[in-house]
């Protein structure tokens, strides 16, 4: 085997050194490298080839670290650097860095979003796609660049939809008018494999092109996809999937389908269901109940703030600032002790510093003091940390109810829930187990989030079959976006 020079041979030093000198050897095999003067037959004690080898490897390395590094400049500056644009985009033709809107393909995309925001689940998603005739993205790829792939075998199923290509769709931010660079990485420099990269690993460039769907159906449809969602016999996703929780041990409550009816009936508690009443109780609801008293509280909410729009911020801001004051001077005051401990730390430190360099005390003594201090230093700067973001978060209570006031405005004549409506208004619903009353009347406490505002205080009645349901809000919880 004759190379012109070892680094035409390769430039993974371990790996050449095994073949030259051990495989080559065994196989009979004879090797020259002509730039090196090198050849196995007069024998590979020459100083130069392990050596030439590891430089070889560097400048390898190197060049892939310097041309990572000018991908990654070029995507922070906003351009689009894939060889392919992303379906529902193709390149400006002025200028390949740059996406422009590809009308028909990005119908697709913005109707997937939305069949998915409206509970449609995968599989019928997919069924629909197909029924419609729709091309895949791949498919469609090939339609209007016919001479990139020689292969048939990508036109054998033009109209073939996965759930797979549907979840990349629904999770590429480049849909949002973004360039994301780096969401996956090589495990290493000769491992190939693609990973997953962390998500402050990515480069992102806000702004970069048209985007085909807003950031809040974004949310919506991503609230709704980390929600574990099981499709019934119709292909669709029950409305109040990952949004009901128990309020004793804090897991989703279980729906219950009657395929015979075709209908859902009720919630439970996946803990009291699974592990029975040693690890909770039942906290059962039916779910016609549930869909009534959360339709209600929107429609009340929802009139509440359009009629009285002034009488209703004030009334969210009047008793969140008085839970709010509440946890600043908690907050305050914490921090102030916080201060104080690290200023006397400092002082700590630095005198058993000086101690130990003017020998007061010994190395020894110095060394068992001072790591307890500095540990509790650093513990306290993440205290300090956690304290400042949220006095930093309570700041945000104005601009919260800003977004929520026109949110709940658009529901005011609602007639029935969605599960895009659902994943759109509200965090969670936390549903406490039944109550006994003197009298023999069964209450139920359900707790009702709303994004942006929490928990509001307003009270209502309602159930079904002869139960009565209490919607308890006595304060406003700050619930983080």
């Amino acid at each position: 085997m004759t190379q012109e020079d070892l680094s035409r041979f390769g430039r993974e030093y371990a790996q050449m050194g095994l073949y030259i000198e051990h495989y080559f050897e065994e196989k009979g095999i004879r090797f020259i490298a002509v730039a090196e003067g090198i050849d196995s037959k007069k024998g590979l004690d020459n100083l130069m080839l392990p050596m030439t080898n590891v430089i070889n490897s560097l400048y390898a390395r190197q060049a892939s670290t310097k041309t990572k590094a000018a991908h990654r400049a070029r995507a922070g500056s906003g351009m689009f650097i894939g060889s392919r644009a992303p379906f529902g985009y193709q390149k400006d033709p002025d200028d390949r860095h740059h996406l422009i809107v590809d009308p028909e393909a990005a119908e697709v995309v913005k109707s997937i979003s939305q069949m998915f925001a409206d509970g449609i689940g995968y599989v019928r998603m997919t069924k629909i796609l197909r029924g419609k005739q729709i091309l895949n993205p791949q498919a469609y790829f090939n339609q209007n660049n016919p001479d990139y792939y020689k292969n048939s075998d990508y036109w054998r199923k033009p109209f073939d939809w996965h759930a797979t290509s549907v979840r990349a769709i629904l999770n590429n931010p480049v849909y949002l008018g973004k360039i994301v660079f780096g969401r996956t990485k090589t495990k290493g420099f000769f491992d190939k494999h693609r990973i997953a990269a962390d998500e402050s690993e990515w480069v992102v460039s806000e702004d970069t092109h048209e985007p085909l769907i807003t950031q809040d159906l974004w949310d919506t449809v991503h609230q709704m996809m980390q929600a574990r969602r099981r499709e019934n016999c119709t292909g669709e996703v029950q409305p109040f999937a990952g949004l009901v929780k128990c309020a004793d041990c804090g897991s989703s409550l279980n729906v219950s389908y009657d395929k015979r009816k075709g209908r859902y009936t009720g919630f439970s508690c996946w803990v009291y269901k699974n592990y029975g009443k040693e690890r909770c109780t039942s906290h059962a609801i039916g779910w016609k109940t549930l869909n009534q008293l959360v339709l209600e509280d929107i429609r009340r909410n929802a009139l509440d703030a359009h009629r009285h729009v002034a009488d209703y911020m004030d009334m969210l801001l009047a008793i969140k600032e008085e839970r709010q004051k509440e946890d600043i001077d908690r907050s305050r005051r914490e921090l102030k002790t916080i201060d104080k401990r690290m200023d006397e730390l400092n002082k700590i430190l630095n005198k058993l510093y000086e101690d130990a360099a003017l020998e007061k005390i010994s190395e020894e003594r110095y060394q068992a003091m001072a790591p307890k201090y500095e540990r509790e230093q650093i513990e306290l700067r993440g205290k300090r940390d956690a304290l400042t973001a949220e006095l930093a978060r309570n700041d945000e209570v104005y601009n919260n109810i800003q977004q929520f006031i026109p949110l709940i405005w658009k529901y005011t004549n609602i007639q029935e829930l969605t599960p895009y409506i659902l994943n759109e208004l509200i965090e969670k619903i936390v549903v406490h187990e039944k109550e006994i009353g003197a009298d023999g009347v069964k209450t139920q406490q359900v707790d009702i989030y709303y994004k942006f505002i929490g928990l509001i205080n307003q009270k209502a009645e309602g159930g079904c079959k002869g139960e009565v349901v209490k919607v308890k809000r006595t304060e406003i919880e700050n619930q983080p976006v």
